[in-house]
């Protein structure tokens, strides 16, 4: 569910607010697990049909890459009614596109399982991501890998360098965009973690812009720890933060900008989700 964009003062212009999901009708007093059961049946039904649609685009990837995004259009409607879910997205134009050619690295802080909705319905269409390698024992698993999405093995560095390296030609040959949680993890309190420099990396040896996307209060609805999922809360915040170019990036200057992107995240947190200080 998407209402149409609309514009809103800012200090410095108006700035185009994209807003997502819709309050939920169903009582407080339906059980969490009746909600997840409605949620999973609605999922397994759309994991497949998609599975039978792909079908048709295997040969084609530029075709694949948008199957998540399609998957998306469907699903997230669903998870939005019946948990009250709201996104407000602000930055929109700073995406990258597909139709242009025009891939990006985004980089988004991770601190609730909700960041999969919240990217997969909200990233610009034909992004893949990187996963674990875990992920292939879930359904959704399937569907990125259909999507294309890189699963990293954690245990054998030198298979998961060779992994991401395959991704920069990706980018260059097809238009691909790729989403990366660079702290490489979700976070259990919701504060952001150091930032790993393999997302930078990628960036630098595909030579293609970074998009810093900034997500505030999707820890708040559902954390790292328990299955419950508030509903009605505030709407997440997404902001996309204008491009990073990487062109003239080196090994040597890679822990620089990698520290420069963790302090911009933490500029644009709010202040239960940045880090303690003595972290």
């Amino acid at each position: 569910m998407k209402r149409a964009a609309r514009k809103e003062p800012s200090e410095q212009d108006e700035e185009e607010v994209e807003f997502y999901g819709c309050k939920t009708w169903i009582p407080n007093w339906v059980p969490q697990w009746v909600r997840f059961v409605a949620c999973l049946s609605y999922f397994m039904v759309l994991v497949v049909l998609t599975l039978l649609v792909s079908v048709f685009f295997l040969p084609r990837r530029r075709w694949r890459v948008r199957l998540v995004k399609n998957f998306m259009y469907f699903f997230a409607p669903g998870v939005f009614f019946l948990y009250g879910l709201r996104i407000r997205v602000t930055g929109g134009h700073n995406r990258g596109s597909l139709a242009e050619h025009r891939p990006v690295v985004y980089l988004v802080n991770h601190s609730s399982t909700l960041d999969f909705v919240t990217c997969s319905r909200c990233l610009s269409t034909g992004t893949i991501a990187i996963a674990k390698k875990a992920l292939l024992l879930h359904p959704i698993g399937w569907i990125a890998w259909l999507n294309g999405t890189v699963f990293i093995d954690r245990s054998n560095r030198a298979k998961a360098i060779r992994s991401m390296n395959s991704i920069a030609g990706l980018l260059r040959a097809h238009g691909i965009s790729v989403c990366v949680f660079p702290e490489g993890t979700r976070s259990r309190d919701g504060r952001l973690q150091p930032f790993k420099k393999g997302a930078m990396h990628l960036a630098m040896q595909s030579k293609v812009p970074i998009v810093p996307v900034v997500i505030n209060g999707a820890h708040n609805i559902w954390g790292k720890l328990g299955w419950t999922i508030k509903c009605n809360e505030a709407p997440i915040e997404m902001k996309f933060l204008p491009p990073i170019e990487t062109a003239h990036w080196t090994a040597d200057t890679l822990q620089q900008h990698t520290d420069e992107l963790h302090a911009l995240f933490v500029q644009h947190l709010r202040p239960e989700s940045r880090p303690l200080k003595t972290e």
